[in-house]
This record gives C-alpha cells, structure tokens and sequence, in this order.
C-alpha cells in the first residue's frame, strides 16, 4: 500500500491561515492538514490534520491529530497507515506525546489508535457524547 501524503498549503487559503501561528484563526490553533491519495490510481482516500499543540477544547476531545477514511476505503487498512504518517510528523513537529481522540462507539478508530501503541487516558462527556482519549508517546 503506497499513499501520497501531500500537504495541502497553497491549495486552500484557510489551510494556509491556519498553519502559521501569526495568523491562525482566532480560537484555532497552528495545524498542518493533508490529504492522503493513493498512488497506483491517483484515488483520494482520506484527510488528516495535524495541530501543533492544544488549546482546551482540543485537549478534552480532538487530540493532536485527527483524520478520516473515505467511507468506501474503510477497514483496508489505510487509517493504521495515514496515522503512521501522522505520528512521523508529529516526530519532525517535536511534538513528544500525542492525544487521539475518538468517540466510545468507534471501535474501528480505538484498534487504530492502540495498534499504534495509544494508552487510554479516561473517557470524557462531551456535547452528550462520549469520547475516548488515549496518548501515544514518540
């Protein structure tokens, strides 16, 4: 499985705002965000986005990352890869230890995250759903 992680940056503006902390959206945080593609057929699968740090609202449920499958692309592997990917930028980010979040009832995301070796913090009410935070030390 070979996937193109491209950053989006010069593609979109509101990308580009918010990946420079002088002028990242009030309320928003730094963040680099990608689309991943792959490559034998040029096939969007997914997006991820990757913050820099957190703010409160992160830290309780959203985490340094979070990415999405294109539904037809699902449970094929590819949301282990992209948040492989992630976590290497995170690294070159200097970023020491990541929050993932993911709903209670996403257990497809949770084997993701412990696949990748993510500790479960706690579960936290938020907006009358669960979320599940877990840490992945790099």
């Amino acid at each position: 499985m070979i996937l193109i992680f491209e950053w989006l940056v010069g593609k979109n503006q509101e990308v580009k705002t918010n990946s420079n902390e002088a002028t990242v959206a009030e309320g928003l945080v730094t963040a680099s965000t990608y689309i991943v593609i792959r490559e034998d057929d040029d096939y969007l699968i997914g997006m991820i986005d990757i913050r820099h740090h957190l703010n409160d609202f992160l830290f309780r449920s959203g985490g340094h990352i979070g990415y999405s499958v294109r539904h037809s692309e699902r449970n094929k592997g590819y949301a282990k890869e992209m948040l492989r990917l992630a976590l290497m930028e995170c690294r070159d980010l200097n970023i020491k230890k990541v929050l993932v979040t993911c709903s209670k009832d996403n257990l497809a995301s949770e084997k993701v995250i412990l696949f990748h070796n993510g500790k479960f913090e706690n579960s936290l009410l938020i907006d009358g759903k669960v979320q599940n935070r877990y840490w992945i030390d790099l």
